[in-house]
């Protein structure tokens, strides 16, 4: 049975991604697909493989796996974007991609049904990362591979410094976490790491608020860029922000992400 904590966390996602919808998947469907091609390359799948697309939004990552593997199913807890990753698979005419709904706590398959799991910017999401990890490495094959990508905390950072801002933009994010602590929850769920990659993103500060369904003069996009622009001067949150060119602009700043590959 699902305690309340993580049922108010998934009502927390749902809602985001729901209101979100349109935003949220204009953006990752256009600009998140050369990411999804260096994971699919590094991950190596082949033709035979059974692939599963955990968290999977739109299904960003579903669409560049499934013309490289024998079929892929995509997870996501909510609706609308299942929604979304259907009507997108089918106009691209992939037709050996399926979707379901479901928590990626408690995946609802089978022990060893996969030969590569998927994860992309979802693990910053979830009450309990560990519980995830454990399904990730108990579907997979003997020999299977997790294939994950997200946000961490690059230094000079400070986790909590990092996690405040995140919070007030988006009430459904839990934690970013640096790079030793998603290793540690490799690890700890039986996997062994094979490819571990940092990669600096740059993003554009009114766009990740309008992502989150923020724009100026909100009290959350107001709120947001205080935290942000407070941290200018030390980046004590570690997104490496740069300073606007006119007073109230738009500015840059980082996302620093890691990639990796782990083995069953």
């Amino acid at each position: 049975m699902t305690d309340q904590p993580t049922t108010d966390q998934l009502n927390k996602i749902q809602d985001r991604f729901t209101r979100t919808v349109d935003a949220f998947a204009n953006y990752v469907l256009q600009k998140r697909g050369a990411d999804a091609d260096r994971l699919a390359d590094m991950a190596k799948p082949q033709p035979g493989d059974r692939v599963l697309d955990a968290a999977c939004g739109p299904g960003t990552y579903a669409l560049r796996f499934a013309p490289r593997v024998r079929a892929v199913v995509g997870l996501d807890y909510t609706p609308a974007m299942l929604g979304k990753a259907r009507a997108t698979a089918a106009s691209a005419g992939l037709t050996n991609v399926t979707f379901s709904r479901g928590d990626v706590a408690a995946i609802p398959f089978r022990t060893g049904s996969f030969n590569v799991v998927t994860c992309g910017f979802s693990i910053h999401h979830l009450l309990e990362p560990s519980a995830a990890f454990g399904e990730f490495a108990r579907i997979l094959a003997r020999g299977g591979r997790l294939a994950l990508m997200d946000i961490i905390v690059a230094e000079p950072g400070r986790a909590e410094v990092n996690n405040h801002i995140e919070t007030v933009r988006d009430p459904s994010h839990v934690h970013t976490h640096t790079q030793p602590e998603l290793l540690q929850l490799v690890e700890s769920a039986g996997l062994r790491l094979r490819t571990a990659e940092r990669v600096e993103s740059p993003r554009m500060f009114n766009h990740w608020m309008h992502v989150a369904g923020s724009e100026p003069g909100d009290p959350t996009y107001e709120e947001t860029r205080r935290l942000m622009e407070a941290t200018f001067e030390d980046d004590s949150a570690g997104f490496h922000p740069q300073r606007p060119t006119a007073a109230g602009g738009d500015f840059q700043y980082m996302q620093t992400i890691l990639y990796l590959i782990a083995k069953r």
